[in-house]
């Protein structure tokens, strides 16, 4: 490439890799984004509180992208503000080490004057959280956060606040119980989500199922060594352990194979392969159709292998 590289190491210090290469002056700025249906929540209004203003500026650029509308503050302090003279907002995202007042103590304010209003905790601290501030927080995110997992959570809240469509003539057949006589499973749902739990499990329940429940992959892993399953609902980014490696390791050990059936917020091409090359049997996007759900569930039962 018509370039150099060198190295200069200094023991018990460290080692320095240089390289330069040449390269053509751009004329365009290209951005990667992902690209989501945001129909249903543009203009949303989200108040976006961290005191670090790169973080802030990504943020803005994300939710911008999406047709939200991002006020930002960079501190606590001034998030109140604006939620006082600014609002009223559908979502307050927050991160969690700032300096006088961090995210933890943020939500406590909020909570009391804004009980209805969901908040994202931005936090680099690990999964640990989730449960600690369950009361606090709708979500918690471990940075740094994939632009997919943000839009999901995203996705999550605001449909909560969306009113739901009229019912059709047609919907009360989709949730029929006798599904589950027809097509018996044995299921094991692996989703992290406490929203997402609460929609799968609610649905399969009115399906006629009975569902085992595992918060990430190394639960799964755990559920295997005791119990045996006709389908695995396994969701895609989980923390400790993804859904992708969780099935390499089930595909990898001398068990009764489940099927496994991906669910993952990701749309774009090739990910579907990769849910495949992974060695899940099937795929399905979120959020979950029912329709979808059950032609999944019914390709299912004719492949599955007998349970002893």
């Amino acid at each position: 490439m018509g370039g150099e590289i060198s190295v200069s190491s200094t023991q018990g210090q460290g080692t320095t890799f240089t390289f330069s290469i040449r390269t053509e002056v751009s004329t365009t700025s290209r951005r990667q984004y992902v690209v989501l249906n945001t129909n249903d929540y543009e203009d949303k209004k989200i108040l976006i509180v961290d005191d670090n203003q790169t973080n802030l500026l990504i943020l803005k650029s994300q939710l911008e992208q999406w047709r939200l509308i991002p006020v930002l503050a960079s501190s606590a302090a001034k998030g109140l503000e604006a939620l006082r003279q600014e609002g009223p907002f559908e979502l307050v995202i927050t991160d969690m080490h700032m300096p006088d007042c961090n995210g933890v103590e943020l939500a406590r304010v909020i909570k009391p004057l804004h009980p209805g209003l969901p908040i994202i905790l931005l936090s680099s601290v690990g999964d640990e959280t989730r449960h600690t501030y369950a009361d606090l927080f709708e979500t918690i995110l471990t940075k740094p956060v994939k632009q997919n997992q943000l839009y999901q959570a995203i996705q999550q809240q605001l449909k909560r606040l969306t009113p739901p469509p009229a019912p059709s003539e047609a919907t009360p057949h989709l949730l029929d119980q006798l599904f589950a006589a027809e097509y018996p499973l044995r299921i094991l749902v692996a989703e992290d989500n406490l929203f997402n739990q609460k929609v799968v499990l609610r649905t399969l329940n009115k399906l006629g199922y009975e569902i085992t429940l595992a918060g990430n992959g190394r639960e799964v892993l755990d559920i295997l060594e005791k119990s045996s399953f006709d389908v695995i609902l396994m969701d895609v980014q989980m923390p400790e352990m993804d859904g992708l490696e969780a099935t390499r390791v089930i595909r990898s050990r001398p068990w009764l194979q489940p099927i496994i059936i991906a669910m993952t917020a990701n749309a774009l091409p090739g990910d579907r392969d990769t849910c495949l090359q992974a060695g899940m049997n099937d795929y399905l996007s979120k959020p979950l159709q029912v329709n979808e759900l059950k032609t999944c569930l019914i390709r299912a039962s004719s492949l599955k292998t007998p349970l002893v």
